[in-house]
């Protein structure tokens, strides 16, 4: 009798950590409601234990985009040089006032609310190299506040426009802009002003974007991707809502080890298998998103033994890895495209 109480009592206080942690990650990443972490993790999940590790693909077409967001030191030199040996382009999203801060100066009191306090930014004199060489180069604010929704018009000029013109006084043109903590994705304040600077935006969170963003489990009732729904509401997937997948995501909520989180990027990857067709357009793509690349063991950092497992499975098994400046919106079809594809 005490042994199955024992047993009842361990399940019990398993199931409350589980909450617990799924409560804990909600706040962080900003989501609306926690048990969407269920409804994201479902959506592809099965047993991390046992992977098809050959890449079979029955449509032939392999697609990724890599994102990276923060504009740390680290994805300079950890991981373009990776990148560089297989060939990939990806997409860097930068925080224009954290650019050349050391690791010193990223201590100060005036940086709140952002996880990469004390780590070392990106150079500008990195980022040009990065867009000479063929990454694109996306905003990401100017501070990575979490308030935009409570952000009069002033400062939303600043956070949402500036940024823009920041990186354009540098030579780089730009398109792309990345929500910081998905705040304001579906605040049609927000929307409209991101609409006066950029073509396009990225939000999060889910495995897949789907190019008519027709298949989402949170909207069952989205058929295309126009950014407002018959009611007005902003729709969840939209040219200034593309939908990425945070890496760090499902390893902080279900305490993944590197093993365990290759096993699910391989399923993340693997999943427009089941969308994309032979000799029809690319319907879905993932769009994973990385932060710092570094053996710290932060919470959103990824060891650099395990993106170059990651990258190199890209490549062994055939995926041909674009950056978001290929993807195109078709106000006809309200639909994306990918080009050359």
């Amino acid at each position: 009798m005490k042994i199955v109480i024992s047993i009842v009592v361990l399940i019990v206080a398993v199931s409350l950590l589980s909450l617990n942690v799924q409560t804990m990650l909600a706040a962080v990443m900003k989501v609306q409601n926690p048990s969407t972490i269920a409804v994201f993790h479902q959506a592809s999940h099965s047993n991390t234990k046992s992977v098809n590790m050959s890449g079979t693909n029955s449509s032939g077409t392999k697609l990724a985009i890599i994102n990276f967001d923060d504009g740390y030191k680290s994805q300079f030199t950890n991981a373009k040089p990776i990148l560089d040996k297989y060939g990939f382009k990806a997409s860097f999203f930068i925080v224009c006032n954290f650019v050349g801060k050391t690791a010193e100066e990223m201590n100060s009191s005036s940086i709140v609310n952002f996880a990469g306090r004390g780590v070392e930014q990106l150079t500008w004199m990195d980022i040009i190299t990065l867009y000479k060489q063929g990454h694109q180069i996306g905003a990401h604010t100017m501070d990575h506040l979490r308030n935009m929704t409570n952000m009069p018009n002033s400062e939303l000029n600043y956070e949402i426009g500036r940024s823009k013109q920041c990186i354009v006084d540098h030579g780089i043109p730009i398109t792309t802009f990345a929500y910081p903590f998905e705040n304001g994705k579906d605040n049609a304040t927000i929307v409209k002003k991101v609409s006066q600077y950029y073509s396009y935006a990225r939000s999060g969170n889910y495995p897949l974007m789907f190019l008519r963003c027709d298949h989402f489990r949170k909207n069952t009732h989205q058929s295309d991707c126009r950014p407002y729904l018959p009611n007005g509401q902003i729709s969840y997937a939209n040219r200034y809502s593309i939908v990425g997948w945070s890496h760090d995501y499902d390893r902080i909520a279900f305490l993944y080890n590197d093993q365990q989180m290759l096993n699910r990027f391989i399923q993340v990857v693997s999943g427009e298998d089941k969308y994309n067709r032979p000799g029809q357009p690319v319907d879905a793509i993932p769009i994973v998103v990385y932060h710092r690349i570094d053996n710290s063991r932060a919470p959103y950092s990824t060891t650099v033994s395990l993106f170059t497992a990651e990258m190199k499975y890209l490549h062994d098994n055939g995926f041909k890895v674009v950056n978001m400046a290929d993807l195109v919106y078709d106000n006809a079809t309200n639909s994306f495209y990918l080009k050359n594809s």
